[in-house]
């Protein structure tokens, strides 16, 4: 017996529930393990903090250069006593709208950054009073502040995530690492938003880059920084998936060179020659490295909205001769990286499908670049009327597919040339090229099964049972099909091929590792056909490169519009109209640009220069400077490409020539006289004036007149900062004076034939008051007269000593009466019909 006491019976009850339900989701989120939470967050916070360093670096460069470009800075002085000296202590203390606006400027200028790197747009609105309101919004991502969020943010995903994650597991560490970055990046931008100090009847709101843009561009860069910091947990057993994540790594690495070698490059320039835009380099330095790299691939940047029509730069227009160094390097960068992406393959058997895939995948790269290079802008002003717009300026669209071309070109150096050359390099150069790049996993060869042959029986022995034999061609088992260590994601899968033992590598002759067969030694002839080949093959690239370099140079020393700016002002300076207006666009009113009356100028330009030549598409600008006299004169030249030639020749022409408008200026007396220059009739007076293009110069202007009346000789400068103008009056000839004192003096003899003269008449005199009809007069003498004559053609005759008039009549009361009397003379007369009548 037992000496336990018994258990009392359980007494029937209701059943148990079931087990609870299964939950995925718990069971995912309980297999991450607690470092690999930490590294999540760290990594987004750790990014974005190194993005803020990045970008208040930069915005302290960009303000110091710009400070110190301005040169110093005068602060003025008190040179008189009793109260003068320093005003620092006398100034009031700010005030505390002030300060906090000082503080956001300095602390949220960095943290718009960040946001405008995760695809972020700085926005910015406000309202004046009694004027209106606007707003606006830009949008650039900072190259520089962007790479450092996301390398810090591989780096330390790297350094603290374990490795047994699988995919499910990554891929929520993932988004929480792109959750964390949204949520750091939006707070701190609205915090730290820019804040301006009240100021009365102006409102400001506060600036900002926080938007659908910067949330949704945080996830996505927080997310794929910490899913792509190790690839190869993403590969499985996906050859597919592995080969593209390879040739993205290849494409990677091409250009994450060629960034930062162009950046320095921008550096050294910027430092030896100091350019207008160096203050802006070091917070554009990667957007412009990324312009540049556009450029090298043969794309294009530009350009578009903003009211004016799109204008594109490339290195064929636009660029300058010197960007063909840049494809230089993309050229020798492309060849490098079909040669990489071939070791990266590991074997010489490929699938039609990468003729599709590397093209996809430089595809891709070049359109992260147009993202990435292309900025934004858009803007919104309401008042008494309303005025908006938007527009870009960055990476041309088409940029991208020709990228995917370069692909298409790198794929062909990795499947024909590689082959050839990659055995002739060595191992070690290969192995050290497969650590940086990688090597893509040999896909599983299936192995057939064996089929099962069935036995046939031989004949039996005397008295024994019948045998069934089995051919001797029948397969044995199969190996298996591959090898692979599960808890090493990068080692490539091997296939096992039949009756070849397990390890025995794919057959596809790998250039690097295991089964990587020796080349065999090439014999004299080989060797010289190679070097043969490579020889020709340098020099036909050397041919190439040079000769573009050198038609870009031609394109843009001799064929481009500045040269055309500089004979067309040459000129002008020797007085050769006939080829500036060859060389130009001549409207109809500019008669004088002639060669005759350039030539008869003085004070035409001398020590030319062009200075700096711009083109937009088919328009150039050429600014030009040149003496006059002893005046420092300058000017802007518009021309307009109108054709090329043999495919590189480009001709242009002046549109907008170095003119003034003159406009000379005239009576209505001078209407339809001539005007001369240099003994060469220019035009006539039309409606009081006469206007035409000239080039810089003094001109002797001569208008021409009628009978009576003459314009004279003047001087008109042209090429000064005042408008060229000249106001001739109508000076009288001798002959308008002695047909005006004609015309007076019969006006006299009329008025002395008369027997009745009243005021009305016109006379110089009337009366007498007490004639009884007939009166008789008796000119004894006439006045001394001067003549004189208006702008407006009105002729005035005057006496200068009266004149003398005798009267012979009977008055009222029946008495003959004989008086004498003085009169003078104040007529106005007007020339009509080429005669002199009278003015009234």
């Amino acid at each position: 017996m037992s000496d336990q006491s018994p258990v009392p019976p359980v007494p029937p009850g209701p059943p148990s529930a079931a087990p609870a339900a299964s939950d995925p989701l718990g069971r995912l989120l309980r297999a991450v393990p607690g470092r690999d939470w930490v590294a999540a967050v760290v990594a987004a916070v750790g990014g974005w903090v190194a993005a803020y360093v990045v970008a208040a670096i930069s915005l302290f460069l960009t303000v110091a250069v710009a400070a110190a470009g301005s040169g110093p800075v005068s602060t003025g002085s008190s040179s008189g006593s009793g109260t003068g000296g320093s005003d620092l202590g006398s100034a009031g203390a700010p005030d505390v709208q002030s300060l906090l606006s000082g503080v956001s400027v300095l602390l949220g200028s960095p943290a718009q950054l960040v946001a405008l790197a995760d695809l972020g747009r700085l926005h910015g609105s406000g309202s004046i009073l009694l004027l209106g309101s606007g707003s606006g919004s830009v949008g650039v991502v900072p190259v520089l502040v962007l790479a450092a969020q996301v390398v810090l943010a591989v780096v330390l995903t790297r350094r603290i995530r374990s490795r047994v994650l699988a995919l499910p597991q990554l891929v929520v560490t993932a988004g929480v690492a792109g959750l964390v970055t949204t949520a750091v990046t939006t707070l701190a931008g609205l915090v730290l938003a820019i804040r301006f100090p009240a100021v009365s009847g102006v409102h400001i709101d506060p600036v900002h880059a926080v938007g659908i843009g910067s949330v949704l561009g945080s996830f996505v860069i927080g997310t794929l920084a910490v899913l792509l910091a190790r690839p190869s947990l993403l590969v499985g057993r996906s050859t597919s998936v592995a080969r593209a994540l390879g040739a993205l790594r290849v494409a990677a690495w091409q250009l994450g060179g060629l960034l930062v070698l162009l950046a320095l490059v921008l550096v050294v320039v910027a430092l030896v020659a100091q350019p207008s835009w160096g203050a802006a380099l070091p917070l554009l330095l990667g957007n412009a490295a990324v312009a540049l790299t556009a450029l090298g691939f043969l794309g294009g940047v530009g350009t578009s909205g903003l009211g004016a029509a799109g204008s594109d730069a490339s290195v064929f227009a636009g660029a300058g001769g010197w960007t063909w160094l840049v494809v230089l390097l993309v050229v020798v960068s492309s060849f490098t990286a079909g040669l990489a992406l071939a070791v990266r393959r590991n074997d010489r058997v490929r699938t039609t499908l990468d003729w599709v895939a590397t093209p996809v995948v430089w595809f891709v790269a070049g359109l992260v670049l147009f993202v990435l290079g292309t900025g934004v802008v858009s803007y919104q002003v309401t008042g008494s009327s309303a005025v908006g717009g938007s527009g870009s300026v960055g990476v041309t669209p088409w940029t991208p597919v020709v990228f995917a071309l370069w692909g298409g070109v790198i794929e062909v150096v990795a499947r024909y040339v590689a082959p050839v050359l990659l055995p002739r390099l060595g191992g070690g150069v290969l192995l050290r090229t497969a650590r940086v790049v990688g090597t893509d996993p040999v896909p599983v060869v299936p192995v057939p099964a064996p089929v099962p042959v069935p036995a046939r029986p031989t004949a039996p022995a005397d008295g024994a049972a019948p045998v069934w034999a089995v051919p001797d061609d029948a397969a044995a088992p199969a190996a298996p099909a591959a090898t692979a260590d599960p808890s090493q994601p990068d080692q490539p899968v091997q296939s096992v091929q039949p009756g070849a033992p397990v390890g025995q590598p794919h057959p596809s002759q790998p250039f690097v590792g295991q089964g990587a067969p020796a080349p065999a030694p090439m014999s004299p002839r080989a060797k010289k056909v190679l070097v043969r080949s490579l020889v020709a093959g340098g020099a036909v690239v050397v041919v190439v490169v040079a000769g573009a370099i050198t038609t870009g140079v031609l394109r843009t020393t001799v064929w481009g519009p500045g040269p055309t700016a500089r004979s067309y002002v040459d000129a002008i300076a020797q007085g050769d109209a006939d080829t500036a207006a060859s060389l130009s666009e001549v409207t109809g009113d500019a008669s004088m640009l002639d060669s005759a009356v350039l030539q008869s100028a003085k004070d035409r330009p001398t020590d030319v220069r062009v200075g700096r030549v711009s083109t937009s598409g088919d328009t150039a600008y050429a600014n030009v400077t040149f003496r006059q006299g002893d005046a420092q004169r300058s000017g802007q030249i518009v021309l307009e490409r109108t054709g090329t030639s043999f495919l590189v020749k480009d001709e242009w022409r002046v549109t907008e020539p170095l003119t003034d408008r003159v406009t000379i200026t005239a009576g209505t007396v001078l209407e339809g006289a001539d005007v001369t220059i240099g003994g060469k009739k220019v035009g006539e007076i039309e409606n009081g004036a006469f206007t035409s293009l000239a080039y810089p110069g003094s001109y002797q202007v001569e208008v021409g007149g009628t009978e009576y009346f003459t314009g004279g000789t003047e001087t008109l400068r042209v090429g000064s900062s005042s408008s060229p103008y000249a106001d001739f009056e109508a000076k009288p000839t001798k002959e308008l004076e002695t047909d005006a004192e004609q015309y007076v003096s019969d006006l006299i003899d009329d008025c002395a034939a008369k027997t009745d003269i009243s005021y009305a008449d016109g006379c110089p005199w009337y009366g007498p008051y007490d004639a009884d009809g007939a009166v008789q007069y008796d000119v004894r003498s006439k006045p001394d007269l001067e003549v004189q004559s208006s702008g407006g053609g009105l002729v005035e005759v005057t006496s200068t000593a009266d004149g003398r008039i005798g009267y012979s009549y009977t008055d009222y009361f029946g008495d003959a009466q004989k008086s004498e009397d003085t009169f003078d003379v104040d007529v106005y007369l007007k020339v009509e019909d080429g005669k002199l009548v009278s003015a009234y």
